[in-house]
């Protein structure tokens, strides 16, 4: 039996790894018709476990820099869901993606609001 050195990282896992190095916007266009909403989260910054549900839009409107524009810098994911599936009364879930915009882009007005509005619900 071959003895694995602490450096060497298992083939399964790398390929894993170089799957979720995903871009969004690629990933959305690659999926094309198949996806109807997609969901965008943003990742608190005083909480890394806590997200952040920020708006729900269609595929033709996301862009890295429409969520720079609209809610500035920081981590992010989308949640992307496909057409209704009536028996579970729901859209059908695809995949996530989550992503980064440099934190030098400060927050957006519109975000400061949602944060207040997250704190003042607790």
């Amino acid at each position: 039996m071959r003895t694995r050195s602490v450096n060497e990282i298992p083939e399964a896992l790398r390929r894993h790894n170089e799957e979720q190095q995903r871009d969004p916007q690629e990933v959305v266009g690659n999926l094309g018709r198949r996806i109807r909403v997609v969901v965008l989260w943003r990742q608190r910054d005083d909480d890394p476990e806590q997200w952040i549900y920020l708006e729900r839009m269609l595929p033709g409107e996301f862009s890295y820099e429409m969520v720079k524009q609209r809610w500035g810098g920081g981590a992010y994911r989308i949640r992307l869901f496909g057409a209704w599936d009536r028996a579970r009364r729901q859209e059908r879930y695809i995949t996530q993606v989550a992503f980064w915009i440099w934190e030098a882009f400060p927050p957006t007005p519109a975000l400061r609001a949602r944060l207040g509005q997250v704190k003042s619900a607790r």
